[in-house]
């Protein structure tokens, strides 16, 4: 059995395990600059971007092996997860002292944190099935409202087996239940406990600004608290001998970069019924649609993206608009943000901070990087290792953007044909 970081994997291309009896706390999913040497809340007054990797882990709870399809290669795993983004994330959050990352520290079939937990697991699973067999009759189904714990992939391959009676049914159901217990329903409560302590720590901060020492870049940092919702997808699906090389139809790939969602349009702008009436809550956009324009104009800039070409690279809301965990947080920075309304120590201004959330669908492709990429296209059981001259590369850049946001001091209107001058 060898060693992967701290999982394991019994014989190569074969599945990597989560350690049996793993149990995750705090310090295991947060990750930030300084870790292990400087505590959390001396670090929280200067975060301005809080991360977040709901699919991101590709490893498996050893409990979950008996339950599991015979046959399960690693590629069929990492693919049916966004375990590109960890490494990404760690290694920002490591170049940039005002961003903190958190983690699900499970593999998607335990549970997906981008859908609300089940009030009854076993009843959803069942279901879940159930629709499966009518899909497979050649119905048309959906899996909205049963999909929290998915035993198959996107790609159709399963994972997860039906169990065959009662008994198994119960011990499936007991053992994902005590893994949520263990890390996978601990996550969401982490992740906000960290987005309530970053913006309570930021209005104490505000208040004690030094006006007259601080920068630009200082001043709209202790301003400013985003959440981003980090995800990648291939723009192909994994076949049955493990290439990765079935390609989606052209309207559902994603952009060259980066797919932004808000749940606004194209310029991040309010999507009202056609009939009228109120504007429903999942689609109140959770950011403002400037502040997330000039978002997509400093990726731009950091990125190298030629104006004439930001939507084929950088598109809001297209494909996707921003799934259940942006939305919750979303809502979640719409309560904080009203008290979020400081008198400064001079007692000569009141300043506020400016909160906003969204999701970062990155193309896959992208993230890998083209030798990786070419090696996935291939017939095989295995997962290439991250290309960490690329991912810092890519680091870098996404550095350099929320830099640019941290010295920029205006918002960039909603109309296409502005362009603005190049930032230096």
């Amino acid at each position: 059995m060898a060693q992967v970081g701290t999982f394991e994997q019994d014989h190569p291309g074969g599945l990597v395990w989560i350690p049996e009896g793993t149990t995750f706390g705090v310090d295991d999913i947060v990750f930030y600059r300084g870790k292990g040497e400087v505590p959390f809340e001396d670090v929280a007054p200067r975060i301005d971007l809080i991360l977040t990797g709901p699919h991101a882990t590709a490893a498996i709870p050893r409990e979950l092996a008996p339950f599991l399809e015979p046959g399960l290669t690693q590629r069929q795993q990492h693919d049916f997860s966004d375990m590109t983004t960890s490494d990404l994330c760690k290694r920002w959050v490591e170049v940039d002292e005002h961003a903190v990352y958190v983690e699900f520290p499970h593999h998607r079939i335990l549970f997906d944190p981008n859908r609300d937990w089940p009030a009854d697991p076993e009843a959803g699973l069942r279901a879940f099935f159930e629709r499966h067999d009518a899909q497979a009759r050649g119905e048309k189904v959906s899996f909205n409202g049963v999909d929290s714990i998915r035993p198959i992939s996107f790609s159709g391959v399963p994972f997860l087996r039906r169990p065959a009676d009662d008994a198994e049914w119960a011990a499936l159901m007991a053992v994902v239940t005590d893994l949520g217990s263990r890390g996978a329903q601990r996550y969401a409560q982490v992740r906000d406990d960290v987005i309530a302590q970053v913006f309570a720590a930021k209005c104490a901060h505000l208040h004690a600004l030094d006006l007259d020492t601080a920068t630009v870049a200082d001043f709209n940092s202790a301003r400013m608290l985003h959440v981003q919702c980090v995800h990648d997808t291939m723009n192909a699906t994994v076949g049955p001998d493990g290439a990765v090389d079935h390609d989606k139809p052209r309207a559902d790939w994603l952009p060259r970069i980066v797919s932004l969602g808000n749940r606004g349009d194209e310029r991040g702008e309010p999507r009202p019924p056609a009939t009228g009436g109120l504007l429903p809550l999942v689609d109140v956009p959770i950011i403002d649609a400037a502040q997330f324009r000039s978002l997509q104009q400093a990726l731009a800039f950091a990125f190298e993206v030629p104006h004439d070409e930001l939507d084929d690279a950088l598109a809001l809301n297209s494909p996707y608009l921003g799934a259940f965990e942006c939305q919750q947080i979303g809502r979640l920075l719409r309560s904080l943000e009203p008290q979020g309304i400081v008198r400064h120590h001079s007692q000569e201004k009141v300043l506020s901070i400016r909160t906003g959330a969204y999701q970062a669908e990155f193309l896959r492709e992208t993230l890998m990087g083209r030798t990786n990429v070419d090696h996935v296209r291939r017939p095989g059981t295995d997962w290439p290792e991250t290309d960490h001259e690329h991912h810092a590369d890519l680091t870098r850049r996404l550095t350099t953007a929320y830099d640019i946001l941290r010295r920029w001091d205006y918002d960039v209107p909603a109309t296409k044909a502005y362009a603005p001058p190049r930032f230096r």
